[in-house]
């Protein structure tokens, strides 16, 4: 089995506050992989360093992203990767079309290229009857879907999508599920995505559960399931909280 990434025995503190503990995770070429957990559980935290926003503390393992050795090589891995904030950065005064392409540009996608990519973008995310909406004026759902083209425009290897469908419909959110599974299924890209919505973790290949800057499970959402002797997701995490709190 190839791995796109590779966490072992990472840690990351805040003064006093330990966001990721220890942490060790692998996560598959090509596959779905879903952090779940509540706010503060270290999610965000284990995408920054993954990306190389945050360094991990001095002498905590290492962290291996497509091969490349994180944070030391993290521009090399910007080329082949997507990253969807929590935050959007959407620029209010360009339309929908131009941010997308500004943000194809920005990756270093060439002109014909950037602009093939973004009218793709636009047709997939259904974005068609926005494109030449100002930003400022688009709705919240549009902005997030706007976001979403900014962040796949490039056609990346491996995407990193930290609480894609937050504040979405729940009818949005199963067409950004359908969406990963499209492009984990036809272009291959691994895809890393964090979510609170715990129904949501049934949609990947593989969940880790995450609570105080530890993994308590991973697994499929089957096995999950089938482990902890429950019907649904929230409840298989509210088992295992109870566990790991015994």
């Amino acid at each position: 089995m190839t791995f796109d990434i590779e966490i072992s025995q990472v840690s990351k503190r805040f003064g006093d506050v330990i966001a990721v503990d220890n942490l060790d995770l692998q996560v598959n070429r090509g596959e779905i992989f879903c952090l779940v957990g509540p706010n503060a559980a270290g999610k965000t935290t284990t995408i920054r360093l993954l990306l190389g926003i945050l360094k991990p503390e001095k002498g905590s393992g290492k962290i291996l992203v497509k091969n490349f050795h994180i944070p030391r090589e993290k521009k090399r891995l910007r080329r082949i990767m997507g990253y969807l904030p929590q935050q959007r950065a959407l620029y209010d005064l360009l339309t929908t079309k131009e941010n997308i392409k500004f943000f194809a540009q920005a990756k270093g996608v060439p002109g014909d290229i950037a602009d093939k990519n973004t009218s793709l973008m636009i047709d997939k995310l259904s974005l068609n009857k926005h494109q030449n909406k100002l930003a400022l004026h688009l709705s919240g759902g549009t902005q997030q879907r706007t976001a979403l083209a900014q962040a796949m425009v490039n056609k990346p290897e491996i995407a990193f999508l930290d609480e894609p469908t937050v504040g979405l419909d729940p009818v949005l959110r199963r067409e950004f599920w359908h969406y990963f599974r499209e492009i984990a299924r036809d272009q291959g890209t691994t895809i890393l995505v964090t979510t609170h919505y715990l129904n949501e973790a049934e949609w990947a290949d593989r969940v880790g559960v995450m609570r105080n800057g530890s993994l308590l499970a991973v697994d499929t959402p089957e096995n999950l399931l089938k482990q902890t002797g429950q019907k649904n997701m929230e409840n298989m995490f509210f088992e295992l909280i109870k566990g790991d709190m015994a």
